[in-house]
């Protein structure tokens, strides 16, 4: 059990330090291909970080949820998934209302931000899908995860296939997976409010790539999480058997995407299926690694990162802002030190990429620090 739950905190690890370097470059006019998402539908290495993340926390509930409910018993289970999901939610509005532009005098921080509070976000979605499936595991036979899995991606693919809605001009739509013009994006739009939503000038529909219909699949994700979880952290012996049925999710995936199609700001059936089947192979391949070469020894870089990953966001998130908000000699913090970097690479590529490592770095240390003295941040 020790290499496979360490190969799941690396993992782990390694999906907050992928998501730190996608999220920090120097420049984004400046990004290799791989490091950004797809422009709407399609798939990108960026684009299996957050569900990779998604899928690691269901994972990780296989492990510890069974020993919870069987300490605390479902009521104090829920409560305390309750208690996290909205600590989650709240540490991501403290991200969104953190920010004050220095560079305006009269900034209007009132109405500039807290008067257009995004209320979905990464956090937001993590804590409101940790607090779903957290329900779904205590209400739901163990041997039924899978199938309510499947049966939310169906459920989702009925509504957003066959849900008619209408814009404000009159014209009625049903069946699209466009961008600002779907279901899911019709219902962000009049239930939250433009001004709420991060694609707030889509059109016909704001909407939010975390948004309250498309959060229904990402349960989904997580769920598989926890099915993967259970076969592969907790018995071994199934180990070919998932790893078959992630392969046949890959392959189901791709497949269908001609008709669904692969798209994570919509969080498709077939993105689920891809990316579930891909973190399923990745897992396994982290489990194998390290049971053969006891890759993941105390104070791997990965493990740091994995057993405080709420922490590491939440540092990256601040100063992140900071170097943006404060100023030196007219520019941002951030273009300060951008600029000697660039000078000293000529590939403006490679310069934004070794920005992002960078940072990445920095805010790796405290972490670090942490991790020395057992200090780790548990949401």
């Amino acid at each position: 059990m020790t290499h496979r739950v360490q190969a799941l905190d690396a993992l782990r690890g390694l999906a907050i330090f992928a998501m730190l370097l996608v999220n920090n470059p120097g420049s984004w006019q400046h990004v290799y291909a791989p490091l950004l998402h797809a422009d709407w539908h399609g798939l990108t290495p960026t684009d299996l970080v957050f569900p990779g993340f998604v899928f690691v926390m269901g994972v990780t509930l296989a492990i510890q949820l069974p020993k919870a409910l069987a300490a605390s018993g479902s009521k104090r289970v829920c409560l305390t998934a309750l208690k996290r999901g909205a600590t989650l939610v709240l540490l991501g509005w403290f991200l969104y209302l953190f920010w004050f532009n220095f560079a305006v005098p009269d900034y209007d921080w009132i109405n500039d931000r807290l008067a257009t509070l995004r209320y979905l976000g990464v956090l937001q979605r993590l804590g409101i899908v940790y607090l779903l499936t957290v329900l779904l595991m205590c209400t739901v036979p163990p041997r039924r995860y899978f199938t309510v899995a499947i049966g939310l991606l169906v459920a989702y693919w009925l509504l957003m296939r066959f849900v008619p809605y209408s814009a404000a001009d009159g014209q009625t739509y049903q069946g699209l997976w466009l961008h600002g013009n779907s279901l899911a994006a019709y219902l962000d739009n009049l239930i939250l409010g433009a001004s709420h939503l991060y694609n707030a000038d889509a059109s016909p529909f704001a909407f939010d790539p975390e948004g309250l219909l498309s959060t229904v699949p990402a349960v989904s994700s997580c769920l598989l999480g926890v099915v993967a979880g259970r076969y592969l952290i907790a018995d071994k012996r199934a180990t070919v058997q998932i790893l078959i049925v992630a392969l046949a999710g890959i392959v189901i995936g791709v497949a269908l995407s001609a008709w669904v199609p692969v798209n994570k700001a919509l969080w498709t059936p077939t993105f689920v299926l891809v990316t579930s089947g891909i973190m399923v192979c990745l897992l396994w391949a982290f489990m194998a690694l390290d049971t053969r070469f006891s890759l993941f020894k105390p104070g791997h870089p990965l493990l740091v990162a994995g057993t405080n990953s709420i922490a590491l966001y939440m540092i990256a998130g601040v100063l992140a802002r900071l170097l943006l908000m404060i100023r030196v000699d007219g520019v941002t913090v951030k273009y300060w030190l951008y600029q000697p970097i660039t000078q000293f690479i000529g590939d403006p590529k490679l310069a934004s990429l070794c920005f992002a490592l960078l940072f990445c770095l920095i805010c790796y240390l405290p972490l670090l620090w942490m991790y020395r003295r057992g200090i780790f941040w548990r949401v």
